[in-house]
């Protein structure tokens, strides 16, 4: 089977289902889960949903939703410009960012989380069709300190987490805050998730993330000078994260748990680094 037929199959079937369907960290979506109490109950609730072999969702009252980044990922390979008018649904009451599904939000107690993914990705889409949008959201996220800049995940913290920097760089074309990730490449080629003492680890789709970043950055700009950086880390990616059948490792000294995300990201990764043969392959694996 084809890579497009793969794609086709996968978008009907999306489609059918009005483009909702279930999260691994939407646990927190049930009415249940408003009598948990505290952080680490909502913890313990949100990952027994995430890795229960069964899926008690229906059980537990937790309906299949829209998820912005989805949308948005569908946009950015579809003919359908409808979806973009699903993505306007999904706006900040301000209209100034995109929403993460609310199972994060709730989570952390927040009324909205409005982070950078979501906006990039569906800044993406609506380019794909030529429609404008304001980049204002990942402008203000634009960080600087010890003469450095970086680009934040949501307005709230300045943590460093280097997948987002390297695509909110990207979008704007801001070769500073890329210089501020490829500084912090390791020797090896690969990425800490980020530079806080808790993002030390090392995981598939997130340095997927940045290597797509990076050609992105040097396709729109035209500025090259990061291409040995991206080659290192896809190298890197390529050997240490797929098994010889297509399977995805999660962590770079762990193959589980096994995550669809890894291979949809592995697909892209594949394509935007020109080996249509290795995403077909990602692509086929079950």
């Amino acid at each position: 089977m084809r890579l497009r037929e793969i794609w086709q199959r996968l978008h009907d079937f999306c489609a059918a289902q009005d483009w909702r369907g279930y999260d691994p960290y939407d646990g927190l979506n049930s009415l249940l889960a408003r009598f948990l109490p505290g952080k680490g109950a909502r913890q313990a609730w949100t990952q027994f949903h995430k890795r229960s072999p069964i899926n008690f969702r229906a059980l537990c009252g937790i309906k299949p939703r829209l998820n912005s980044t989805a949308v948005a990922l569908f946009a950015m390979g579809s003919a359908d410009d409808r979806l973009l008018d699903v993505l306007d649904s999904l706006r900040t009451p301000e209209g100034v960012g995109i929403s993460v599904w609310l199972a994060i939000a709730r989570l952390l107690r927040a009324a909205e989380y409005t982070n950078l993914i979501c906006t990039a990705l569906a800044v993406k889409a609506y380019r794909r069709f030529g429609r404008k949008c304001d980049t204002g959201f990942v402008e203000a996220l634009v960080t600087e300190r010890g003469g450095e800049r970086w680009i934040r995940y949501i307005p709230q913290s300045d943590t460093q987490v280097h997948n987002i920097n390297l695509m909110g760089a990207a979008l704007l074309g801001r070769r500073d805050c890329v210089e501020f990730s490829v500084k912090r490449q390791r020797t090896d080629g690969s990425w800490w998730y980020g530079e806080a003492e808790n993002q030390r680890w090392i995981d598939n789709f997130h340095t997927g993330y940045n290597l797509v970043a990076l050609r992105e950055y040097e396709q729109a700009s035209g500025d090259a000078s990061f291409a040995d950086a991206a080659q290192r880390g896809f190298a890197y990616w390529d050997e240490v994260f797929w098994l010889a059948d297509g399977c995805p490792r999660y962590y770079h000294n762990q193959t589980y748990p096994i995550d669809v995300h890894c291979c949809a990201q592995g697909i892209l990764t594949y394509l935007a680094f020109g080996d249509v043969a290795k995403a077909e392959g990602v692509a086929r694996w079950r």
